[in-house]
């Protein structure tokens, strides 16, 4: 399911690590020669959210948006995959996030969290 749409910087990243996801999976192996499946278990397992980390999360795209580093569409993007509420049966992602989207997302946020703090 794809929660994204209209061209941003967002939604091209995760459409760019969609497609690295994708490879993995077509040569089965991580890229450390391991197998894929478990690998990606692992990733998704470890970008799940605490309900304080999700509502950080959202306080902070909306943040980045009202001060212009984020434009409406990308806030949106990471509004949609992060679901109004911390849903606790997808790691506190909205339902059918991709571990794409979750790891874009989870990136994003780290670099607008170091530039808060960077800022105070």
């Amino acid at each position: 399911m794809k929660f994204y749409s209209g061209s941003n910087r967002i939604d091209a990243a995760i459409e760019r690590q969609q497609g690295r996801i994708d490879k993995l999976i077509e040569s089965g192996v991580d890229l450390k020669g391991q197998p894929i499946e478990a690998s990606l278990a692992k990733n998704d397992e470890t970008l799940a959210l605490t309900v304080s980390e999700h509502a950080d999360f959202q306080k902070c795209q909306s943040r980045a948006n009202a001060m212009g580093t984020l434009n409406t569409d990308e806030a949106l993007t990471i509004y949609n995959a992060l679901g109004e509420w911390h849903n606790a049966d997808n790691g506190g992602w909205q339902d059918g996030v991709t571990l794409a989207a979750k790891v874009i997302v989870t990136q994003a946020m780290g670099e607008l969290l170091e530039r808060r703090i960077k800022a105070a």
